[in-house]
């Protein structure tokens, strides 16, 4: 019975991975089209306010929800070096 509940958590913990890696998928592709844009319309693609903005915003939104500050800091730190590298390579052709 207890590796039953344990079984359950683990498929749990796997649904919301699923979900996780489909909305960091979707935020990178919505980048992508940021990025295009970017190109088509000659800016710059670092913008280093708003990347502060959004890590900003993200910390609060995750301290709201319990997260500590620092772990969500370092979570979309990640997150914008990739979506850097994506522009990167889509601006630059």
């Amino acid at each position: 019975m207890r590796m039953d509940a344990l079984q359950g958590f683990r498929q749990e913990l796997d649904a919301v991975d699923e979900e996780l890696v489909r909305l960091v998928a979707r935020r990178l592709q919505v980048c992508d089209r940021v990025a295009q844009w970017k190109r088509e319309n000659g800016v710059p693609m670092m913008q280093p306010q708003r990347v502060e903005q959004v890590k900003r915003r993200c910390a609060e939104l995750g301290a709201a929800q319990g997260l500590e500050r620092a772990f969500v800091e370092a979570l979309y730190t990640l997150i914008i070096d990739e979506a850097c590298r994506r522009e990167e390579r889509i601006i630059d052709g």
